[in-house]
């Protein structure tokens, strides 16, 4: 069976989110266990770098993970890697190299493998389709804004097609998949996690600012989902009022005052957890801007998320076929 590489247009397109899902569709994911699993499924890292850890964190016991090589391998080095582990009906998927075409072009010479690319509405993906030829198994363009879809129906798809590129399908941006954890978010902001710090793990999706508002507060905190509240360390009135809502997931309180111990008893009781800084509500608000580029998919739940999005949205069962086919060149 043919080895499969995912390779990246550009950073950030979601080439580990892609990877770490067709890993869990081909292997059976979590609704099959043993003799139901399709295959035995390895998801690997190619020139692995402290960007590339998100599979390994993130696959679980689904399929296994590991690392062919480190930024500096060839093509050869890694492909020989590759050929020890496929056989007996393996099917190894290979993260590849973001941008550099003829590096993953190599290692699926190497390898006898397919590519499949991964890229946003914003890369020439044409350009970069067409530097696979007959290696390329087909496209996935990845965190389309919902303004865009339409575009990415009528203009871009129809184009990838009058070409012979085979389009796998299209995902949305999704908030799931773009959200820190509090932990990263406590880190960022060189903050402190003063009450139930045992949920760093836990993903904040949106921000909202506790401020004066017009609207109800618990109505004002309760129209996004999965919150992370940035509010005035002693403001307790704006503090209990976004505890009355479900959707809060933590509270940052600034300017380094310490809550009153009823909002601590009120956060304890709902499980929120408090996070301590010492900058203003607005330094912090500025600060938070710079935090999506530490965002990684190393997550569990980003796993569910991404697998969902695949199942509804992507044609697997038209890559499962071209895997099944020898590759002819």
């Amino acid at each position: 069976m043919p080895t499969l590489i995912v390779a990246a247009a550009s950073p950030g397109a979601g080439k580990t989110a892609l990877t770490a899902a067709i890993a869990d569709h081909m292997s059976g994911g979590e609704q099959a266990t043993g003799t139901e699993k399709q295959r035995k499924v390895i998801a690997a890292t190619a020139w692995q770098t402290d960007r590339d850890t998100g599979l390994r964190a993130t696959l679980g016991d689904t399929a296994s993970s590991q690392s062919l090589g480190s930024g500096t391998s060839s093509a050869a080095e890694i492909a020989r890697k590759a050929n020890e582990l496929t056989g007996d009906g393996k099917l190894l998927i290979i993260e590849g190299k973001t941008g550099f075409h003829a590096d993953n072009l190599a290692l699926a010479d190497e390898t006898d493998g397919l590519v499949l690319l991964v890229a946003t509405p914003a890369d020439d993906i044409l350009h970069s389709a067409s530097s696979y030829g007959s290696r390329l198994a087909g496209v996935v363009i990845n965190a389309v804004p919902l303004y865009q879809s339409h575009d990415v129906e009528t203009r871009i798809i129809p184009e990838l097609k009058q070409a012979n590129i085979n389009v796998i399908g299209w995902l949305p941006e999704d908030r799931r998949l773009l959200a820190p954890t509090l932990g990263l978010v406590a880190e960022h902001l060189s903050a402190e996690i003063i009450l139930n710090e045992e949920q760093a793990d836990r993903l904040i999706d949106n921000f909202l600012i506790g401020g004066m508002v017009l609207d109800w507060g618990p109505f004002y905190f309760g129209s996004q989902e999965n919150v992370g509240v940035v509010v005035r360390g002693d403001r307790p009135d704006i503090q209990l009022s976004a505890l009355q809502t479900d959707t809060v997931r933590a509270m940052v309180l600034t300017k380094g005052a310490r809550p009153v111990e009823y909002v601590i008893y009120e956060a304890g009781q709902r499980g929120v957890p408090l996070v301590m800084t010492d900058g203003s509500t607005e330094e912090t608000a500025a600060k938070l801007e710079g935090l999506q580029a530490k965002v990684r998919f190393d997550h569990p739940e980003k796993l569910a998320r991404i697998r969902e999005l695949a199942s509804e949205r992507l044609n697997l069962d038209a890559l499962d076929s071209a895997l099944s086919e020898p590759v002819t060149r």
